[in-house]
């Protein structure tokens, strides 16, 4: 395996999820710092310039006396390691997870496990009361919020585990380095826009539901947006994952039981999402 030269000061060589962490906590304090893979699974933490390695071997010290003090981990979560281009690092599918309850990604996660809970109670009161349907009253303002709630309803552990799984993987990364407003808004506009798509084409006996709109949504946004040369290390999506959303969509078109069309709309719209923000001058801080 050949390594290509590292141009920076040698820090410390720490575990990858430490490393990356400390790297963004020597950032947050205006140190320009990076982690890189080493041999075996270390990786190895440095900093730009050799007048900052004294300072950073301080940070070092009180970093090994409390490994787990909050504010250390707080400056990953909210900005992240910022690396020059010939520096990114790439991590994995779930590079940078930091699951935080009080976080946009969480509260979507623990309110479709709630209805998940309540549809196993009273299915029927459920999708009575938060589905979107023909089938149903739909007398504006009071049932406005039915243009949102079906991406909360799920139909079997198969369909909840999965969208939750890919949601985590997608929307985490999304909340931490541009921030709880971004996610909202490409949720909220992608789930309403897909919700109102697939109840314009469903027969009238219809009922849909799912996060599935939303999660390609998200795919479709931070796959176009990953393609930024500023994007940081940890913002990770790996490739050719959209072209594959692509192809379960096209498959769902010839299997009954699919909200296609909020698939289908939910992958545009995030790819329309993405693809302005990709043309934005400036868009990690």
């Amino acid at each position: 395996m050949a390594f290509e030269e590292v141009k920076g000061f040698e820090i410390c060589v720490l575990q990858k999820e430490r490393a990356l962490t400390f790297a963004d906590h020597l950032n947050s304090l205006g140190i320009e710092a990076y982690a890189r893979q080493g041999f075996s699974e270390h990786w190895v933490v440095y900093a730009a310039d050799q007048k900052d390695v004294s300072r950073a071997k301080q940070e070092l010290l009180k970093w090994a006396q409390s490994p787990f003090d909050s504010h250390f981990g707080a400056a990953s979560w909210q900005k992240g390691a910022r690396t020059p281009k010939n520096r990114q690092i790439r991590g994995s599918f779930f590079s940078g997870t930091n699951w935080d309850l009080f976080s946009l990604t969480s509260l979507v996660e623990i309110i479709c496990v709630l209805f998940f809970i309540g549809q196993l109670i009273n299915e029927q009161w459920m999708l009575e009361t938060f589905s979107l349907t023909r089938m149903q009253d739909f007398s504006l303002p009071f049932d406005v919020y039915r243009l949102l709630t079906p991406v909360f309803l799920h139909f079997g552990l198969m369909h909840i585990a999965f969208n939750l799984v890919m949601w985590e993987a997608m929307a985490r990364p999304v909340e931490r380095y541009l921030g709880k407003t971004k996610l909202f808004s490409v949720f909220i506009g992608v789930s309403l826009i897909s919700n109102v798509l697939q109840f314009a084409f469903m027969p009238y006996n219809g009922v849909f539901g799912g996060l599935s709109g939303a999660v390609y949504g998200v795919i479709a946004y931070m796959g176009t947006v990953s393609r930024r040369e500023d994007c940081p290390a940890g913002f990770y999506f790996p490739k050719g994952l959209i072209a594959v959303s692509a192809v379960f969509i096209a498959f769902g078109f010839f299997t009954s039981g699919t909200a296609n069309i909020c698939h289908l709309g939910g992958l545009l719209l995030g790819l329309a999402l993405g693809y302005f923000d990709l043309k934005r001058a400036k868009l990690f801080d």
